[in-house]
């Protein structure tokens, strides 16, 4: 340990407690350590890997399935080993494998992507094991009683009905996630304050709530294009919901963009295979997954961690185009 923290010019303290997983240092001082251990020969087999529980929804969805696969690149630098445990979008399920992250004395910390937005999950988490929440609140702003690290769903969505507003667009429907959840909330705000904004009228028969699914989008399309006054944009909740619009465009006689524009949100990388490709709002993957096992590590430590939101940024594609009457 000397020997290592002699070449790579630091405390014997900072070496051992990083060594350890106590301590969070930048990537410079992280590659001196390690680039110190390899020189001098020095072997960490006897000190056990920091393992995190990462509790997600389901892996069906590739946005989740995505994420998944950041966060185990991210923690894998790190020398951090994932378990991933799926809870299939349930409440009960949430609690009972937060419950038993807790009583395994393999598991170091808990990093939740909850589908349900209940606070009852983190009513029952033991006060000694680290958990951030990911992505999807749990409780409202403000009263949260862990660290949470997300995208700002409320700009980002204001970024989208903008940037169809730009193009010409003043009939843009919504469809919208599950009014349960946070998120889906966030963006309603974005989408209509945007429209506002503008001095455009929300017209509610042009907004439809439903899950952050394929089938939701397939069901909305043929709903939004019975309107007496039809829309010519479309803002999805999220990509899927984009996705399940797409592919029922066909079957309604709809083209898009020539005679419905459409504009996702996530940025999960199946949206560059649609035909035109998919315009959408980019969740910054690998920014959320660092801020997710920063605010881990500093909750393990004595100095704890607050919340951060991440900006988003849109993509711009072939789905959306100028409406024929602009």
């Amino acid at each position: 340990m000397s020997a290592v923290a002699r070449e790579a010019g630091l405390s014997v303290s900072t070496v051992s407690r990083f060594i350890r997983g106590e301590l969070r240092i930048n990537a410079e001082t992280e590659a001196r350590i390690r680039a110190a251990m390899e020189t001098v020969g020095y072997e960490q087999s006897h000190v056990r890997t920091r393992t995190v529980g990462l509790i997600v929804p389901d892996l069906a969805n590739p946005y989740f399935s995505q994420l998944v696969q950041v966060i185990a690149d991210v923690a894998r630098g790190r020398g951090m080993e994932m378990l991933v445990l799926v809870s299939g979008g349930l409440e009960h399920r949430e609690d009972e494998l937060v419950r038993r992250c807790a009583a395994s004395s393999e598991v170091d910390g808990v990093v939740l992507i909850s589908m349900t937005g209940s606070t009852a999950v983190l009513a029952h988490r033991p006060a000694r094991l680290p958990l951030v929440v990911l992505d999807e609140r749990v409780e409202e702003s403000g009263s949260e009683t862990c660290p949470y690290v997300g995208a700002d769903n409320f700009e980002g969505a204001y970024q989208a009905t903008t940037f169809l507003l730009a193009r010409g667009h003043r009939r843009i429907a919504h469809a919208a996630g599950p009014a349960g959840l946070v998120s889906a909330r966030d963006r309603m705000r974005g989408y209509r304050e945007a429209l506002a904004d503008a001095g455009v009228h929300v017209d509610p028969a042009l907004v439809l709530e439903g899950p952050y699914s394929e089938a939701f989008g397939a069901s909305a399309l043929p709903q939004l294009m019975r309107r007496a006054e039809r829309p010519t944009a479309v803002f999805a909740a999220s990509d899927i919901v984009a996705i399940g619009i797409a592919a029922a465009a066909p079957m309604v006689g709809v083209r898009i963009p020539e005679d419905l524009s459409l504009i996702g949100f996530d940025g999960i990388d199946v949206g560059a295979w649609l035909t035109p490709r998919l315009t959408t709002v980019v969740q910054p993957l690998a920014e959320l997954a660092r801020g997710a096992l920063d605010a881990l590590e500093a909750e393990s430590g004595a100095s704890g961690a607050g919340s951060l939101l991440v900006p988003m940024q849109v993509r711009i594609a072939e789905s959306v185009a100028r409406p024929a009457n602009a």
